[in-house]
């Protein structure tokens, strides 16, 4: 009530004389009930309103099929009608709902004609807002992954370039630091956009180990060993692009589960 606002009560009430309304107006209807008056008191009907008021309690057999008994009074149906109105509706509507020629389709309620016209809406409503909230979606993801393939192509570049000239004993790591911040930005701007997954952690502790050696460590490391060690490097790199690729390609698909980017991270391990 409180979210209606004082317009709530007036909006339940509106409500409520809705839903009575059909019931006030089929009980007060002149024309059913003359409807009912000239089928019940037809030649061929007569008798069997008399059965029914006995059935029902409401007389007592008449002398005649088309008689009935009041009080130990035989009375015609007229008379019975004049004197219990009543009682007499009551029987002849009984006679004609058992009547199968008589019945009529039995239309929907109130409530179930509203919610006719609501379920669709409603559920035309609730489509298009999810089929907003898809597009909104997926066109994050979309963006979110692209950033992230462009920034570990970008790396994987500025890595092999540093490779080269590492073991050339010349390399510069102002374009692999510089690629590597933007990569570990684009794996943060995917953590935020997927908090349940885990796999960004895992990238991020990788990209750590690859350019932890970049600047101290390489001008330590004897000329005659440089190519193999580059070469575990490259390795090292091309399966860390591989893993941030597929998250990116996954990041694109947010209607998916992925499953894989949920794993439990292991203590002490970076893959």
């Amino acid at each position: 009530m409180r979210r209606l606002g004082t317009s709530g009560p007036m909006v339940l009430m509106l409500l409520i004389l809705v839903l009575a309304a059909p019931a006030h107006a089929g009980s007060d209807d002149p024309d059913e009930a003359d409807r009912l008056l000239v089928y019940c008191l037809a030649a061929r009907q007569r008798a069997d309103l008399a059965a029914a008021a006995t059935t029902l309690g409401l007389v007592s057999p008449g002398s005649a099929p088309e008689e009935v008994r009041l009080a130990g009074r035989p009375l015609t149906l007229e008379r019975w009608r004049t004197l219990r109105p009543g009682d007499f509706d009551r029987a002849c509507r009984a006679l004609a709902a058992a009547d199968p020629d008589l019945r009529e389709p039995e239309s929907p309620g109130p409530l179930a004609a509203m919610l006719s016209v609501l379920i669709p809406v409603i559920a035309g409503a609730l489509l298009t807002l999810a089929t907003t909230e898809w597009r909104a979606a997926a066109g994050a993801g979309a963006q979110t992954g692209n950033e992230l393939f462009d920034a570990a192509t970008v790396f994987a570049a500025a890595h092999a370039v540093f490779l080269v000239g590492w073991r050339r004993g010349d390399a510069d790591v102002a374009a692999l630091e510089s690629a590597r911040e933007t990569l570990a930005a684009k794996i943060g701007n995917a953590a935020l956009a997927r908090p349940s997954w885990t796999e960004p952690a895992r990238l991020l502790a990788m990209l750590g180990g690859l350019t932890a050696r970049s600047e101290n460590d390489w001008r330590k490391v004897p000329m005659e060993l440089r190519a193999e060690i580059a070469r575990r490097e490259a390795a090292s790199a091309a399966a860390f692009t591989a893993r941030t690729a597929a998250m990116a390609v996954r990041l694109r698909r947010p209607w998916l589960r992925h499953s894989a980017m949920r794993r439990p991270a292991t203590p002490g391990a970076a893959s």
